[in-house]
């Protein structure tokens, strides 16, 4: 009878996990942190510039939405064993 909790040493090994989910390194995080400051400020300084909400700001606003998820993938695929 097969026991499916036993661990034997004949399991396939993996790769770490940072070997597993990480496409681009070091350099796409720094890009997206880069990107996401630039951006921020970007949109404070366009939402301040006239009335109401300007096309500059919410063009900021969506690329640092878009770098904060893809920062937040990147961290969680990476933590993944």
């Amino acid at each position: 009878m097969n026991d499916p909790y036993r661990i034997t040493s004949d399991a396939p090994a993996q790769a770490p996990a940072r070997e597993r989910g990480r496409r681009g390194g070091a350099l796409l995080s720094a890009f997206l942190w880069v990107v996401l400051v630039v951006s921020a400020v970007v949109n404070v300084i366009g939402n301040n510039m006239g009335e109401g909400v300007s096309a500059l700001g919410m063009g900021a606003g969506a690329v640092s939405v878009a770098c904060i998820v893809g920062l937040i993938v990147r961290h969680v695929s990476g933590r993944k064993a």
